[in-house]
């Protein structure tokens, strides 16, 4: 390869067109992490310039570039294989730096900014051949729109008429926004640290200006020579700037090998992968522990289903070559999933999971996905979405029906095991071999996947059943064992679960607090049976049982935070009216005095009364979570 420091004036100046592939990321330099500092560098060059008549070389890092096979007659064109970020900053700086010329009715330097961000009209054939550096396609938009606005007053102008052309992409006209916005402050000496008494010289100015641009920024241009690997170059060079996903090494690989291939990559672009270019994808979200940008976890659950094993979210992109790689040497164990066998089915396949998988970043409310996936946020797991994507891409959209079953028998599994405190660790080894266990089978639904979860023993793998459910329903300390996010999904479950189909279903409230019904201080309103207080090794025992039975679910209720006060140390008496009066919630239907004539069990709350009503939320928790989703 030629390596050689060159300034801006000798890339850009020569009627020359430098293309970003359309399967490099988008522009995503921001300003505190990106602008500003190339600002403050370049703010200290002019400064110096104006002070001493002399101007200190300045690197900028480094660009790679492949030369491009022209049609004869064509102009001289150029891939950026690496510094897309760079050359599109420097490119909007420069465009700003012209437009303000222009605005100041500077001719000499207006030319002259001109000549580097653009080729004369009569040089070129083809209209993107106009602009020294063309973007990837996401971003030409914007491009085009600052490279031709004129200035930033036209700029807004040309926005208020049109506000989505800023929401398409922000990050070029933003970056438009604040080159402007310091230069003209640069210009008119409001950025000085001592402002000049007199008027600035502006001829002087644009001069600094421009000596720094076309002489003292330096980037070090790699050119790549027909030998050269230009994907292994990709990967390991990238120098200042925002770090790469995996996804845009994914897209770089990819795409390089289709058009290596002779394959229409604009049209492959457009149908597999334009969606992925989107600030949906590069969002960070929380999934489970982990906050990372969606497209990330999307890989990452993809690609343990297609290689059945779990993958490191540090080696997306290894992984995913070896599976590419792995596929092109005939490997394939999978039974349910259709495997890629050419880079154009690789990327239908990743366009066709991850409409799945945008279906469980939005799923329709109220839908049983969407209860689903707001339960397993209680849950604090993402190892079963592997599992998700594999039923969703096999049932849906013919068999919506078995699909929601398939749901309730992951929900059953995932919510019977939080119940019973039992670890999450192993979870994502667990929910490998189930997808394993169902290749054997060669089908998925949800009595297949219940046969899978039931046959595995031990407390890191098994599926309680009903009598375990029961007894630590009944016996466990919950309020101690678990997070209250936790029992609060679950007592919101039962509550749902407790509907009057008569009654109109309203949302609960999100303010919803945990209340002991027995209070955590119960001894002054809750006194303990004479006969018990008069034994000393009774009382111990008494005071044992009870300190750990007022923390299980049977003791546990839901109520609003500005009820909570008026509640909580009170005697049942005081209690049981209030709770009866204020709360509407159907969990607490149960508190209501039976009607006129008829018996009333609720006299007390003891010991007793906790087990009755433990054993009433597990009838409903078992009928929302079963062991079998069908007759046995």
């Amino acid at each position: 390869m030629d390596a050689k420091a060159r300034d801006l004036n000798q890339i850009f100046d020569s009627t020359i067109s430098f293309q970003i592939p359309l399967f490099q990321r988008p522009y995503v330099w921001k300003e505190e992490p990106n602008w500003a500092p190339l600002w403050e560098d370049i703010q200290g060059l002019m400064d110096q310039r104006r002070r001493t008549q002399k101007s200190r070389t300045h690197f900028l890092g480094a660009v790679v570039l492949e030369q491009m096979r022209n049609v004869a007659g064509s102009i001289e064109t150029h891939q950026v294989i690496d510094g897309q970020q760079r050359f599109t900053t420097l490119q909007i700086f420069m465009i700003a730096a012209r437009d303000i010329c222009q605005q100041l009715a500077s001719n000499k330097y207006y030319e002259r900014f001109a000549d580097l961000v653009g080729n004369k009209a009569n040089k070129v054939d083809y209209e993107h051949e106009r602009y020294k550096v063309w973007p990837t396609n996401s971003d030409r938009e914007a491009f085009k729109l600052v490279h031709g606005v004129g200035g930033l007053d036209a700029l807004e102008q040309r926005l208020q008429e049109q506000p989505g052309l800023h929401e398409q992409n922000p990050q070029v006209i933003d970056g438009y926004r604040y080159f402007y916005g310091q230069l003209e402050r640069w210009l008119s000496g409001t950025l000085d640290e001592e402002p000049e008494a007199q008027v600035p010289d502006l001829d002087e100015r644009l001069d600094a200006l421009w000596q720094v641009v076309s002489n003292a920024l330096q980037v070090v241009v790699i050119n790549l020579s027909d030998d050269d690997e230009s994907q292994v170059i990709f990967e390991t060079l990238n120098a200042r700037g925002t770090q790469l996903l995996p996804a845009d090494l994914i897209k770089n690989y990819l795409f390089r090998r289709a058009q290596a291939a002779g394959l229409d990559i604009e049209s492959l672009y457009e149908q597999h992968w334009k969606a992925f270019d989107a600030k949906f994808w590069r969002k960070e979200v929380k999934q489970g522990r982990t906050k990372r940008p969606r497209i990330d976890l999307f890989l990452q659950h993809y690609l343990a289903l297609m290689l059945r094993e779990d993958v490191r979210s540090a080696h997306l992109f290894e992984a995913f070559k070896e599976y590419v790689v792995a596929l092109e040497d005939g490997e394939n164990d999978s039974q349910l999933t259709a495997q890629p066998s050419s880079i154009e089915s690789h990327l239908q396949s990743l366009s066709r999971y991850a409409r799945a998988f945008r279906t469980f970043a939005e799923p329709e409310a109220g839908s049983r996905l969407s209860t689903f996936l707001g339960r397993l946020q209680a849950v604090d797991t993402a190892t079963v979405y592997p599992l998700l994507l594999l039923a969703s891409d096999q049932l849906l959209p013919a068999d919506r029906t078995e699909f929601e079953r398939v749901l309730v028998v992951l929900e059953s599994f995932l919510m019977r095991r939080m119940i019973c405190c039992l670890t999450t660790k192993n979870y994502n080894r667990l929910f490998i071999d189930v997808i394993k266990a169902l290749d054997r089978r060669g089908k998925i639904n949800a009595e297949v996947l219940e046969d899978a979860l039931q046959a595995n023993e031990g407390d890191s793998v098994r599926f309680p059943s009903d009598e375990e459910l029961q007894q630590c329903i009944l016996n466990t300390p919950a309020y101690q064992r678990l997070a209250q996010y936790k029992i609060r999904a679950v007592l919101e479950a039962i509550d749902l679960a407790q509907e009057d189909r008569k009654s109109e279903s309203l949302p609960l409230p999100g303010n919803l607090t945990i209340e002991h019904i027995m209070p955590v201080n119960w001894q002054a309103n809750w006194p303990m049976p004479q006969d018990v207080a008069a034994d000393a090794e009774k009382r111990l025992v008494f005071n044992q049982e009870r300190n750990q039975k007022i923390h299980a679910l049977g003791n546990l209720t839901l109520i609003t935070g500005s009820l909570n006060p008026s509640l909580s140390n009170a005697s049942w008496d005081q209690k049981r009216p209030e709770l009866c009066k204020y709360s509407k919630l159907n969990l607490n239907r149960y508190f209501h005095p039976a009607k006129e004539g008829a018996p009333d069990s609720l006299n007390e709350w003891d010991e007793t009364a906790i087990d009755t009503r433990g054993q009433h939320l597990f009838q409903t928790a078992s009928s929302i979570w079963p062991y079998y989703v069908g007759e046995r």
